[in-house]
């Protein structure tokens, strides 16, 4: 049987999501859920995943996706705060300055400590993995900022990481310094399809899990509609999501992994 990790990486953007990714975890549909500290409705849904939390024990993960771009977010650090006007990187600027070693490494990893430590607080225990949002852990400065603020906030255990990038020297190399500090990074693998009908998600899934290594993660965007998602994201993408609900929580789902003998973590 083969081991797989299915997980989604943003709970906290919007009451539908979050709804969508604590039934899917307590009824084994998912794997692993990442949550965003840094968005406004971390302060209230934390509590109701504390209680999912409760229910699934070691049969879920659940994790931390910090975030460092975006202008839809704002720092919780104060020096980050303060620095750069209340204001997140844009992904280009900042990728550009990790290429030419140009980064302000103590700020970045004063906000990376910050949103540990606003995920430690309120859950009350220490993520089960961490990444950092659009891919940034491709960069190994940011890498070592994040493994840095690890061990200096003294976690108790190495949480896992998600690799940025799929199989390739540039994983093996992100592996290998990850390893050097004791962390396992978790392979990260091909996006659960993203198709707006079911019944073309499901033909789909049928040779989806082929060749897959096991313990790989595959991310994936379950979620309802509600008013903010619909302020927020195109129609296109909140018809994915919803289809995505509709199959991962459907029996057809369920005999799919049968089939392919494939198990969630």
């Amino acid at each position: 049987m083969k081991r797989i990790i299915l997980g989604a990486l943003d709970y906290g953007l919007a009451f539908g999501i979050n709804r969508t990714l604590r039934d899917l975890l307590e009824d084994a549909r998912l794997s692993a859920i990442g949550c965003i500290v840094v968005a406004d409705l971390w302060s209230r849904e934390y509590k109701p995943l504390l209680e999912t939390a409760d229910k699934v024990g070691k049969r879920g993960l659940i994790g931390l996706n910090i975030v460092l771009t975006g202008d839809q977010f704002t720092p919780l650090s104060e020096r980050m705060h303060t620095t750069y006007g209340g204001k997140m990187f844009a992904r280009f600027h900042m990728d550009r300055r990790a290429r030419l070693r140009l980064l302000p490494d103590e700020i970045i990893k004063d906000e990376i400590k910050a949103q540990l430590a606003a995920f430690t607080q309120k859950m009350g225990f220490e993520p089960s993995f961490v990444t950092i949002r659009e891919g940034l852990l491709e960069r190994s400065v940011i890498l070592r900022l994040l493994l840095d603020a690890i061990d200096e906030l003294g976690f108790k255990t190495k949480p896992d990481l998600l690799s940025p990038v799929r199989a390739g020297p540039q994983a093996s190399r992100l592996k290998r310094i990850a390893g050097e500090r004791g962390h396992q990074m978790l392979p990260w693998g091909a996006p659960l399809p993203e198709i707006p009908e079911a019944d073309d998600l499901l033909g789909r899934l049928r040779t989806f899990f082929n060749g897959m290594p096991d313990g790989i993660f595959i991310p994936c965007l379950p979620g309802v509609a509600d008013d903010r998602l619909r302020r927020e994201e195109p129609l296109s993408k909140i018809l994915i999501r919803e289809c995505q609900y509709t199959v991962l929580s459907s029996e057809r789902f369920f005999r799919i992994l049968m089939e392919k003998d494939v198990f969630l973590f």
